[in-house]
């Protein structure tokens, strides 16, 4: 129990990133609602409180749209984007930042002119 609070809490610090990269770029501010901001990853965190984070990153990976890589509409490409963009600020095991994960994982999901609107925008 004590483990999922913790892990939980990391969810929480993740999607405060989230909020703030999506609030200060001029990008993300034009493209996510507050809709998308405030329920990103929230079933992840209260799958975490319930079953565990093990289980509660499977299922979320399986569940999310913007964790498909495929077939993603343009709101869960930009929504994924925002994700890579703070998760190096949050995971030290993840230090690259949205184009360059693109670039290394994500290669096959046609998002080029998403990144460049989003070199554009600042």
């Amino acid at each position: 129990m004590i483990n999922n609070l913790l892990c939980a809490l990391e969810i929480l610090r993740h999607k405060f990133a989230f909020a703030k990269v999506a609030r200060t770029t001029a990008f993300f501010r034009q493209h996510l609602s507050w809709f998308t901001i405030i329920n990103h990853d929230l079933g992840k965190l209260l799958l975490t409180l319930v079953c565990g984070d093990r289980i509660a990153t499977r299922v979320h990976r399986k569940v999310a749209g913007h964790h498909r890589g495929v077939n993603m509409t343009h709101a869960q490409c930009i929504e994924a984007m925002c994700d890579w963009e703070c998760a190096r600020y949050t995971k030290p095991s993840k230090p690259l930042n949205a184009y360059d994960t693109w670039q290394t994982y994500y290669a096959d999901v046609d998002m080029e002119l998403l990144f460049y609107q989003y070199r554009r925008a600042g």
